[in-house]
């Protein structure tokens, strides 16, 4: 028995002694690796290599630090590719690069600006950094502009991607100003305008009445009042184109200081714009501003009968038209050589002016 306890003790030194040596082979290694090299992270980012840093937990708070921060007009900022780590041992000698590691990181960011845009009606004409600064552009801008003026002040959110731009606030009041100024002008250049016309207008009409109830009265001292009656021109009957009474104020052949020649129609006065009717059915083959004859129409009867139409104050029809008796293709007017409202009235047959009288009245 004592034997046996004393080869078995034997056998076990045998054992243990190698792990001892194995054992403190290990740990001597272990103490010369960690006298040699120091535990670190290798960082990569979308497969390229930035560097190694000593605390990949330190990296990260400083990554989400910056993603977090709101300075200025910056109103988000995302980085889409985070960065990869990968534990490495290297030698004591080798330097971490934690602050170059989180600039290349950052510079790989995406990032949203804010500004606030000054509109005017409706359209962003400049940009300021904060919603206070437009609120004032607007307040004082805003203010004392007359009613018509084509100028309203507003703001909007604005969102840019990766460039910031943006006026300061001097600036972004001399712009605003700029288009009120020019707004404001424009405004009472119109009105000036429509006062100049409204008294012009004005005038042409007392100018107008005048020169009416001076025409009047020559006509009443000088003309014959007539009533329509009906006729036949080369086989086309014909009425009267007023469809009313009016005054003859010049007849057909009469000569006056204002004519060289003898009067080619028959003038009948009556009051500005009355209605003008054909003598006959048949196709408009001038409706036009001619000269001395102001706006006239002439219509095709047929036959070689054709009748003029002058000193309109309109034209209802135009070249081309078919008429009837029932048409009304203008109104009485003294556009041309007139001295006021009245019809000359023509009728030619083969290009020939003969009498209307002959015809009507």
């Amino acid at each position: 028995m004592f034997i046996l306890k004393g080869k078995i003790l034997r056998f076990t030194k045998e054992i243990i002694n190698p792990v001892k040596i194995i054992l403190l082979s290990i740990l001597f290694l272990v103490l010369v690796i960690l006298i040699k090299y120091k535990p670190v992270y290798l960082v990569t980012l979308s497969g390229k290599t930035l560097g190694y840093v000593t605390e990949k937990s330190e990296l990260e708070n400083k990554i989400n630090e910056y993603i977090n921060t709101r300075e200025g007009t910056v109103a988000l900022i995302d980085i889409e590719v985070m960065p990869e780590y990968t534990l490495d041992l290297v030698s004591r000698n080798e330097e971490t690069k934690e602050n170059e590691i989180l600039e290349e990181v950052e510079k790989t960011a995406v990032i949203t600006y804010k500004t606030y845009g000054v509109t005017v009606n409706g359209e962003v004409k400049t940009e300021v950094d904060t919603e206070a600064k437009a609120l004032e552009i607007i307040n004082n801008l805003g203010q004392d502009v007359e009613e018509g003026v084509d100028f309203e002040l507003g703001y909007t959110e604005i969102y840019t991607v990766g460039e910031n731009t943006f006026a300061s606030e001097d600036e972004a009041i001399g712009i605003v100003s700029e288009i009120k100024t020019a707004k404001v002008t424009e405004y009472e250049e119109e009105q000036a305008r429509i006062a100049a016309e409204k008294a012009a207008a004005e005038a042409a009409a007392k100018e107008a009445a005048r020169k009416a109830a001076a025409a009047k009265a020559t006509y009443t001292s000088t003309s014959t009042t007539v009533s329509g009656s009906y006729g036949n021109v080369n086989g086309i009957s014909i009425s009267n184109p007023l469809k009313a009474s009016a005054l003859i104020t010049s007849r057909f052949g009469e000569r006056s200081s204002s004519r060289s020649s003898s009067h080619t129609g028959l003038d009948l006065a009556t009051s500005l714009g009355t209605s003008i009717y054909p003598i006959a059915s048949g196709t408009v083959v001038t409706a036009s501003y001619q000269g001395s004859y102001g706006n006239m129409i002439v219509i095709d009867h047929g036959n070689g009968v054709q009748s003029y139409y002058a000193h309109c104050n309109s034209i209802n029809v135009s070249v081309g038209s078919s008429v009837t008796i029932d048409t009304v293709i203008g109104t009485v007017g003294s556009t041309g050589n007139s001295t006021g409202p009245h019809l000359h009235l023509e009728i030619r047959i083969n290009g020939v002016a003969y009498n209307p009288q002959n015809y009507l009245y």
